[in-house]
């Protein structure tokens, strides 16, 4: 469950998967999902089946209200959360650490160390990104908020910290290097 909406036709729902067909183009395309990662299915006279259920054995710890919360905060991180200074501080640390320190292969080692090091500060949850404002301070909200934001944060700061190795080996191969006096 990432809070993900598929939009397609349903063909069968049994206590395994769902099976459902998607447009790919001018075709549909047959897929099928586990009920373990599936919420909810509506169907198309707005009828909502729940095949997420509260059981911790399984991890579901959340309530069916609280789930439809997180699923909510993930869907409008997916859609809202635009994480740009970090970015911005990744291709920045990338250019400048391999032009300051002169780093060739170990400049492979930035992104990951970056990328890594945005794990650890907390996502805030920003005011353009909320669709409901009945969501804004719920707990719940912020969890899958922080969760979807986190991962995006991650993925984003690490190829923007690649494409700032990139720049920075270009500009000390093709400007520095051929400029110093031998």
């Amino acid at each position: 469950m990432n809070g993900q909406t598929i939009d397609g036709r349903v063909l069968g729902q049994s206590t395994l998967e769902i099976r459902y067909q998607v447009p790919k183009g001018a075709r549909l395309i047959e897929r099928s999902e586990p009920t373990e990662s599936v919420f909810s299915v509506t169907d198309s006279l707005g009828r909502e089946r729940v095949w997420y259920f509260m059981d911790t054995v399984f991890g579901n710890d959340y309530s069916v209200d609280q789930m439809r919360w997180i699923i909510k905060g993930e869907q409008d991180a997916r859609d809202g959360y635009r994480p740009l200074w970090p970015m911005i501080g990744g291709f920045v640390f990338g250019a400048g650490t391999v032009l300051a320190l002169d780093l060739e292969v170990m400049s492979l080692l930035l992104p990951p160390i970056y990328a890594g090091a945005m794990v650890l500060p907390r996502v805030h949850v920003t005011r353009g990104s909320i669709r409901d404002p009945l969501m804004e301070g719920d707990p719940f909200y912020a969890t899958g908020y922080a969760s979807t934001g986190r991962t995006k944060r991650v993925l984003r700061t690490l190829y923007t910290t690649l494409a700032g190795v990139a720049v920075g080996l270009a500009v000390r191969q093709l400007v520095i290097n051929p400029n110093m006096d031998r």
